[in-house]
């Protein structure tokens, strides 16, 4: 035994300051780690004696409560199951008036009229297209008159434009879709 002590001795003369205290520091990080775990036990056990008394408690008086919220409860699904019904049958008599409406509609004026309009932007399209032609024959018959010719033109252009524009709109309207831009 004493071999022992002197052995213990030589290896603690033998070790460092920092050694000694890396040592300690290892232990007590045992230490507390050990004494968390031992107080998240107690923790759980008294919220589990808790839950367990108050859900015993709870038992004893509740029965004559849950009966009246069952009974609140049916009467509840009831009142629903009614207006459920009630909602389909509004929902069938919207559903048989649909062709009739859809029939208005189809036999009303502004289908007619978004045709014509179509018909009316292609024809002005048409025209412009021809007066261009034909002021560009008279430019080359013409001597110096380039300027006029490109003035016009640009007026032409803008016009057409304007018109493929309000043509586009209308195919929109007419299809009910969502208008895509060329080039976009």
């Amino acid at each position: 035994m004493a071999t022992r002590e002197r052995e213990k001795e030589a290896e603690d003369e033998q070790m460092t300051e920092a050694q000694r205290l890396t040592l300690l520091e290892k232990s007590m990080s045992l230490n507390r780690f050990f004494l968390l775990l031992l107080a998240m036990l107690i923790v759980v056990t008294l919220s589990v004696t808790i839950t367990v008394s108050i859900i015993s408690a709870m038992d004893s008086g509740g029965d004559s409560a849950k009966t009246a919220e069952i009974a609140d409860l049916q009467n509840k699904v009831q009142e629903l199951r009614q207006e459920l019904q009630a909602t389909r049958e509004q929902v069938a008599a919207l559903n048989a008036e649909i062709p009739t409406i859809k029939t208005s509609i189809a036999n009303g004026s502004a289908p007619a009229f978004q045709r014509l309009l179509l018909k009316q932007e292609a024809s002005y399209q048409e025209f412009i297209r021809g007066v261009k032609e034909g002021m560009y024959d008279l430019a080359r018959m013409v001597p110096g008159s380039r300027t006029w010719l490109e003035l016009y033109n640009e007026k032409m252009d803008r016009a057409l434009q304007f018109s493929q524009e309000r043509q586009r709109e209308l195919q929109r309207l007419n299809t009910g879709g969502v208008l895509i831009e060329p080039g976009s």
